[in-house]
């Protein structure tokens, strides 16, 4: 996984005229450090694929996925290494929508027409994924939304409200709601998770992630659970079992070759795992995609 050195906050810019921003991000402007901001954010991977970590939860993100992300929800996406060969021609994209919850003024969410939104507003904050027919129309609208003046685009912006307001096509990525502090927390809890990505796959020290964020070890144990409602063991386990997925649908590697690329030390630990993460082991896991 490629790491950036320095963390950088993403803020993008309105456009003269408009009240929301929407635009398509090419890797390496797409990938972003573990932020957050006042905006709402719907997301559309239109190409590429990598690991996300919205909310409390870490996973793999795929190409066409469409995701909701709450105000002041703490997230970021990174592309697969594999985007970064000097071979690999695609270059990693979305198009991004953000927009203030007072963009149309203070009211229009409080309007008797945004009823169902506000209740999908607040179903954000513990990030979405859009899913089924609701997903596929989004996208489309997108798409369309880029090519569009302000009047255009706001119309269509609109329309994406009605689709998302119906609610049925859903999925919670959090289980938890979790917000934000500030730049400097930001920071501080960015050195961690990209150490974590470079490193999950080892033996990672306690001790060692402690001194990135100049914390003791009961200290940071505390830090890292508040800010993520889980214990950092358990976040290198969920980015452990999140690659296993990903190696299980792309590859026809075996599954104790996988139990061990990904950091597990035997197979009985890594299928009782997997199955209390998914419910299944990793063989009807590999079924059920296909493989």
């Amino acid at each position: 996984m490629k790491i950036s050195k320095h963390a950088v906050f993403q803020k993008l810019p309105l456009a003269t005229g408009s009240s929301f921003i929407i635009g398509r991000y090419e890797s390496p402007n797409f990938e972003t450090p573990w932020h957050f901001h006042k905006e709402y954010e719907l997301v559309y991977c239109e190409k590429g694929f990598g690991k996300k970590f919205i909310g409390d939860n870490f996973s793999s993100y795929q190409e066409g996925e469409v995701a909701f992300i709450g105000k002041n929800v703490p997230h970021l996406f990174k592309a697969d290494d594999s985007f970064y060969q000097e071979d690999n021609p695609i270059k990693p994209c979305s198009i991004v929508i953000q927009f203030s919850e007072d963009f149309l003024g203070s009211d229009f969410f409080n309007s008797p027409e945004m009823t169902n939104m506000k209740k999908v507003l607040l179903l954000s904050m513990n990030g979405l994924l859009v899913l089924g027919g609701a997903k596929e129309k989004i996208k489309q609208i997108m798409i369309e939304m880029l090519n569009l003046g302000n009047v255009g685009r706001l119309s269509k912006l609109i329309e994406i409200f009605a689709i998302l307001s119906n609610g049925q096509e859903l999925q919670p990525i959090s289980v938890n709601t979790i917000s934000g502090i500030n730049i400097n927390d930001s920071l501080k809890m960015n050195k961690v998770l990209e150490y974590a990505l470079l490193h999950f796959k080892d033996d990672i020290s306690i001790t060692e992630v402690a001194g990135i964020s100049n914390l003791s070890e009961s200290a940071f144990c505390r830090y890292f659970k508040s800010r993520t409602q889980k214990t950092f063991l358990s976040f290198v386990i969920e980015m452990r079992l999140a690659e296993s997925c990903t190696l299980l649908q792309e590859t026809n590697k075996s599954i104790l070759e996988i139990c061990y690329e990904c950091g597990f030390k035997n197979l009985s630990n890594f299928n009782r795992l997997f199955r209390k993460q998914f419910k299944q082991n990793p063989m009807e896991y590999r079924r059920q995609t296909g493989r």
